[in-house]
């Protein structure tokens, strides 16, 4: 029970640290201690009441301890949404936490602390995506195979698209065949930023 609960904890403080930056930065801004921090993200588990700024700040829950939820890993899904064209809706925090088997995570080499969920916005990736899916993207990802779906920040648009390598640089291309491909070269290859691949959405990727 005790393992369950501290995976669940690391996990949202992960987000946490993610968003803020450092894990001192997560406790500033949440209040609590410096110490209580460093030894929940060792492995401790806190207790409910001392936890409690931490979560109200992430806008995240907790699943109480079940046994139901002991062969599952919790990722924890973001108010981000990824978009296209200009089409663009911000925000970093949790919204809650969705379970995957641990099996399936282990045969598709996910690590759970990697992995984050969104939602699409837009009809750019249709038919593979519709607006309102949610995706797990694989955070640890990064590195560009050519037809795969990737989360990509471009300038200051975040956007999921399939990416290809090109001479020059990259093609971005929706699989909505109304919309153009994007091509990302030159300076604009200064902004381009890969959050991770996306790995599942009602099936594997």
């Amino acid at each position: 029970m005790k393992k369950k609960f501290t995976e669940q904890i690391l996990s949202v403080l992960a987000s946490g640290v993610a968003k803020y930056g450092t894990a001192y930065a997560l406790s500033q801004k949440s209040g609590v201690s410096k110490s209580n921090m460093s030894r929940w993200l060792s492995g401790t588990p806190p207790r409910t009441a001392d936890i409690e700024p931490v979560m109200d700040l992430l806008g995240a829950r907790i699943v109480l301890p079940d046994d139901t939820l002991i062969d599952y890993d919790l990722i924890p899904k973001v108010s981000a949404k990824a978009g296209a064209g200009a089409s663009l809706e911000t925000g970093d925090e949790t919204e809650g936490l969705y379970a995957f088997r641990k099996d399936f995570m282990g045969r598709e080499h996910i690590c759970a602390a990697n992995a984050v969920m969104m939602d699409v916005m837009g009809d750019s990736m249709e038919p593979e995506f519709y607006e309102g899916d949610t995706l797990l993207i694989d955070k640890s990802d990064t590195e560009i195979r050519d037809g795969k779906i990737y989360v990509v920040t471009l300038g200051e648009e975040l956007r999921v698209k399939r990416i290809f390598n090109s001479l020059n640089g990259l093609i971005l291309r929706s699989d909505n065949r109304r919309y153009p491909d994007i091509h990302v070269e030159g300076p604009d290859l200064e902004t381009f930023v890969v959050h991770g691949r996306v790995r599942w959405h009602s099936r594997i990727l």
